[in-house]
């Protein structure tokens, strides 16, 4: 597999949203279940809900760390060890309430690929490179629905103010945990993906979708989970330090990343967002 390829993977995986715009259906009881296209087509949700989308969103917020404290971040620097199966990178990813993110992403002490979204355009650099080449909207859209995300900058209470729509569409049974599931419709383009909030912690421990994991080499999709632990609180606000992503029809972790160490509130720099020309 190709280094393009590899981080095309590492973006995707941080933006939390598939690359391919199709909405997946709920059919599995668990990721060693054997899949075919019949079971796929017939969702096994419960749909007896005895709890509001507003309710499960509110008490995910105090689970989090509380609406003052996750609002009171203004900017965020993370470093993360992301590992595949025959390859290994380090990156820094930043993001800011403006809605401005970029990762460097780093083959030991060595910057290899960046990518950033200013608040208008998409860029990336090139290994070696001294100009940013402006991205597609495609790319622009992946970008802008990451930083939105909760887990960053933002709270689920902040979705709706910035375009998206959060619809609560049953219960759904994954290893012994009956979990709210949450359908996410993003924007800027419509993009669906779907997260599973543990009911008694309110936190959210999976996002299932369908996707290609490296779409850049590879169009053909998956059903993937990216699965999060290691909750910690840090400045107020609980972060989940690993995440792994896995292939639902085998159970195979594709991908891991470990949240090495975050930074709330640095010194604002907006340059580091601006493509270099």
């Amino acid at each position: 597999m190709s280094l393009r390829g590899t981080l095309l993977s590492i973006l995707l995986l941080l933006s939390t949203v598939p690359a391919v715009a199709q909405e997946p259906q709920h059919a599995y009881a668990s990721i060693t279940k054997t899949f075919t296209a019949a079971t796929l087509s017939k969702p096994v949700l419960d749909s007896v809900q005895t709890e509001t989308v507003d309710h499960i969103i509110r008490q995910n917020v105090e689970a989090a760390g509380g609406q003052a404290a996750i609002e009171a971040v203004r900017n965020v620097s993370m470093k993360l060890h992301i590992a595949e199966a025959k390859s290994a990178y380090d990156a820094v990813y930043v993001a800011d309430r403006q809605g401005r993110m970029r990762i460097d992403v780093y083959v030991g002490s060595e910057r290899v690929y960046t990518e950033a979204y200013d608040g208008h355009e998409a860029w990336s650099l090139a290994q070696g490179s001294t100009k940013g080449e402006p991205e597609d909207a495609v790319a622009s859209a992946t970008l802008q629905r990451g930083v939105l995300l909760p887990g960053k900058v933002f709270g689920l209470h902040e979705l709706r103010q910035h375009g998206g729509q959060i619809d609560l569409e049953g219960r759904e049974m994954v290893d012994g945990i009956n979990y709210f599931v949450l359908k996410f419709t993003l924007p800027p383009d419509g993009f669906v993906t779907h997260a599973y909030v543990n009911p008694n912690t309110f936190l959210i421990e999976r996002m299932r979708d369908i996707r290609a994991i490296h779409p850049g080499l590879d169009p053909a999709t998956k059903w993937l989970e990216i699965h999060y632990t290691d909750f910690r609180k840090v400045d107020g606000v609980v972060r989940a330090f690993k995440d792994e992503q896995i292939d639902l029809r085998t159970g195979t972790v594709l991908q891991t990343t470990v949240l090495q160490s975050v930074q709330v509130n640095g010194p604002p720099d907006p340059t580091v967002f601006l493509r270099p020309k």
